[in-house]
């Protein structure tokens, strides 16, 4: 849609007539004055965003916590299928791949604290699991070692 052209008005020179489109083209000086007033600021959206987008690059999980969870759960499922095939009377595997269990619920633990979800009742209830289990398995599988190495 075309804009209007404004009427000349009688005994108006160009200049003024000029000047009159200028304003109305630049708009009102005062509009959103009400935003202004008491020291508010009404780009506080514009601000807020590159600190939140800051934080979320500081909540990432770090390359060598990645790394280790990915050689860890292979590492684990390879033992664990060599377990049921080949390896299943051996002593040293069993024991190896309960402490890498261990370990890697430790580890999931650990990695947990990059996500950005709320802290609901399940969150730290799976938590306090992964802790348990960890502790539980590293131990069973370190004293499994422990034993077959220096008490045989």
């Amino acid at each position: 849609m075309a804009k209007k052209k404004t009427p000349k008005m009688n005994g108006a020179s160009d200049y003024a007539q000029m000047q009159r489109n200028i304003q109305k083209a630049k708009g009102n000086p005062n509009k959103n004055v009400h935003q202004k007033k008491n020291g508010s600021d009404y780009h506080v959206r514009d601000k807020v965003q590159p600190e939140s987008t800051q934080q979320q690059s500081t909540n990432r999980m770090p390359l060598g916590i990645k790394i280790a969870l990915g050689i860890a759960f292979v590492t684990l499922l390879v033992l664990i299928i060599l377990i049921n095939t080949s390896l299943k009377d051996n002593l040293i595997a069993v024991n190896t791949t309960s402490l890498l269990t261990g370990l890697s619920c430790l580890l999931v633990y650990y990695s947990r604290r990059y996500l950005n979800k709320k802290e609901t009742t399940w969150f730290k209830i799976l938590g306090v699991v992964l802790i348990v289990m960890g502790i539980l398995y590293t131990f069973i599988g370190g004293y499994g070692l422990y034993y077959i190495f220096f008490h045989q």
